[in-house]
């Protein structure tokens, strides 16, 4: 059950975004439909109302669709052997769906793009955008300076110190903190020099809307950081505290914080967007830039004419990233390695988890040998303290190990007994317990008998 509701929430959660991003692809806003810029008269155009019914009955039946393949998670999480096989399903669902939801926007868009070209329909003029584009690009001083970035991280490095010096086993969450304050300085200073937007042919109201536009970005990534900084700490803090409430303080924490993030992102996107419209209402010379050209598929930009890595998008909220420069392609090829390496390696280690099971050997130089890829652990016979036959492993926190709903292993911190090394499959006793001077050992087998028989052989050898 714990495991469907954690795949349950970012199911739900990729649902909104993905209908909140694309369904409205299908509506003439701001001068574009599908991503591409027409002029108003266009919408009355036959093929253009063809293009929108063919786009809404391909979006909802590939919701329908791509709804029905994550159901096989259900019978995956509810047969306990084949949980680790569930998360691999749900890597590749996740995949699947991400790239299968945006498809009938990208086929609109091509189809609007080549009807827009067949009819010549031509919107604004690139003389004058790209003069207010050149004012727009001036020298922004209201951002929030870079420097500000110090106290998120000042605050992590000492949740890190905090961390060693209460020799915590989770300092891994605090050496995470600190990466993720440096990314988000990062892209708050990628941000300050994201490509100008022309919202109108005067030049003095595109060079103020662009830099009230990039004050809110760096104060929003500002903000980002300083809440990620408080919540390592307080993860820490609070699965220190209780062990056995470890699932639901991972799952609890982290989704406030997702949700406080998601707040401040909607927040900050919505008060930008009402003052541009508030403006240029004021305004009213509102023009559209025509560079459909250099938006492949209507959310990708490619235009090696243009310096900007950090663009603002066409479609949804937010800004993308120029692959038409070198280091937009770098950016872009890293999150593409990061992303399909990070679920390659984490469905490898699941079916090694799966197929492969730690082996116990008694040695002829009386030694206890553990193999087990990453995690073997071998020791002296005579240096066992204690050993025992037990039917329960105490609950602890994994501090370097993989754990699954079926398997623990590798090391880990146990309540009432320290430091261990488990080698288990859980809810299935009996379990050897090995004490040591500094450290614990759990293993079984399997089968139960086979434990029983390891158990056997170790106390005829063993002599206290």
């Amino acid at each position: 059950m714990t495991i469907t509701l954690i795949q349950l929430f970012p199911i739900l959660i990729l649902y909104l975004a993905m209908w909140a991003t694309y369904r409205p692809l299908a509506s003439y806003k701001n001068g574009m439909l599908f991503a591409v810029t027409l002029p108003a008269h266009a919408i009355e155009h036959p093929a253009v109302g063809a293009i929108q019914v063919r786009f809404k009955k391909q979006f909802a039946r590939l919701s329908i669709w791509l709804g029905a393949a994550a159901l096989p998670l259900l019978a995956l999480n509810a047969w306990e052997a084949l949980n680790a096989y569930s998360f691999i399903y749900f890597f590749a669902w996740l995949t699947v769906f991400i790239v299968g939801m945006a498809a009938p926007g990208r086929r609109a868009f091509r189809a609007t793009l080549a009807l827009k070209r067949e009819q010549e329909w031509f919107v604004g003029k690139k003389n004058v955008v790209h003069g207010d584009l050149r004012a727009a690009r001036m020298k922004n001083a209201t951002s929030a300076p870079i420097g500000l970035f110090a106290f998120p991280l000042a605050i992590s490095i000492g949740t890190l110190l905090w961390a060693i010096r209460e020799e915590e086993p989770l300092t891994g969450i605090a050496y995470a903190g600190i990466g993720l304050t440096l990314l988000l300085a990062i892209a708050a200073y990628y941000m300050g020099r994201m490509k100008a937007q022309a919202f109108s042919a005067n030049s003095d109201l595109n060079l103020s809307l662009n830099q009230a536009r990039r004050r809110a970005l760096s104060y929003m990534w500002l903000l980002l950081a300083i809440a990620q900084s408080v919540h390592a700490p307080l993860l820490i803090a609070l699965l220190s505290l209780d062990s056995t409430a470890e699932i639901g303080i991972w799952i609890t924490v982290p989704a406030l914080l997702a949700l406080v993030s998601l707040l401040l992102v909607l927040t900050t996107y919505r008060r930008i967007h009402a003052r541009e419209q508030e403006a240029l209402s004021q305004d009213g010379q509102a023009i559209y830039t025509d560079d459909d050209e250099y938006w492949a598929n209507g959310f990708t930009y490619h235009n090696p004419y243009d310096n900007a890595v950090i663009v603002p998008k066409r479609i949804g909220i937010g800004t993308t990233i120029n692959t038409g420069t070198v280091a937009g392609k770098i950016i872009a090829g890293g999150i593409v390695a990061l992303f399909a390496g990070t679920i390659i390696v984490v469905s490898f280690l699941l079916i090694r988890s799966e197929l492969t099971s730690p082996m116990l050997t008694l040695t002829a130089e009386h030694r206890i040998e553990i193999d087990y890829p990453m995690y073997d652990y071998g020791f002296p016979l005579a240096d066992i303290e204690q050993l025992d036959l037990v039917d329960e492993v105490p609950k602890g926190n994994r501090t370097n190990g993989e754990g699954t709903p079926r398997v623990a292993r590798g090391k880990f911190t146990l309540k009432g007994l320290g430091a261990a090394r488990l080698y288990v499959y859980k809810n299935n006793p009996p379990y050897i317990r090995i004490k040591l001077r500094n450290t614990y050992i759990f293993f079984n087998d399997l089968d139960p008998e086979r434990t029983k028989q390891l158990y056997a052989q170790l106390e005829q050898a063993w002599q206290p």
